[in-house]
């Protein structure tokens, strides 16, 4: 009777670990071009006490870890944690975007030949990144910027145009509010009021004053009536 016990309890150990589940630190990661990316955190809990694991990310058309992985080992209580660092929008985008998908999920080695791949959950993850549309070409008219990037989910966002590095703003406009990943997009006309030719800058940053320390900006060339 006890040796059938001891087996049962050999038998039920691997489907008790496989119960591994996870809690992703953030909805939405930011990655810089040619910088890097903040790293997606993932938090463990219900593995194998002393196993390795692997967490991967998965983009929506590649392999399993396609977007990049991290391994460690549960602690004694089973719980462990795991930082996949320099994960990039699965397109290979370098401009705004409102986030790409992807999906999260564990393998703990502790359940032998029975581990398999566990989904955990899904982010996003988009660029701090902005850009200015090259037409209309009439310097009157309104292009679309676009803006994106964590540090401005959920913040009312504006546009300074100035001259080159001079603080004097010479025109101010709204961009709407950032999405979960920042992300805003609107028409607006990109030149100062004075519309004269020349080279000038447009940051952009929450709130309606200019703050270079917490924007991002593109610089830009006036020539006669275009840009």
């Amino acid at each position: 009777m006890g040796a059938i016990a001891t087996a049962t309890m050999l038998l039920a150990a691997p489907s008790a670990a496989s119960a591994v589940t996870g809690a992703i630190s953030a909805p939405c990661y930011t990655h810089i071009p040619t910088v890097g990316s903040a790293p997606v955190v993932v938090n463990l809990a219900g593995g194998t006490p002393g196993a390795g694991f692997i967490v991967a990310a998965t983009g929506p058309t590649g392999g399993v870890g396609s977007a990049g992985s991290a391994t460690g080992t549960f602690d004694p209580a089973g719980n462990g944690s795991a930082a996949i660092t320099d994960v990039s929008p699965p397109s290979g985008s370098i401009d705004p975007i409102a986030g790409e998908p992807i999906v999260l999920s564990v393998k703990d080695f502790g359940t032998g030949a029975a581990a398999v791949d566990v989904p955990i959950g899904q982010t996003l993850v988009t660029n701090l990144a902005m850009t200015i549309a090259l037409k209309p070409r009439s310097i009157r008219a309104h292009r679309t910027v676009k803006v994106s990037g964590t540090p401005f989910a959920g913040l009312a966002m504006y546009g300074f145009i100035t001259k080159g590095t001079n603080p004097k703003v010479l025109r101010r406009v709204s961009l709407g509010t950032g999405d979960g990943c920042g992300y805003t997009s609107a028409k607006v006309i990109v030149a100062p009021k004075s519309f004269k030719p020349g080279t000038y800058r447009l940051y952009v940053n929450p709130g309606t004053k200019l703050d270079k320390p917490k924007s991002i900006f593109r610089s830009f060339k006036i020539s006669r009536s275009l840009f």
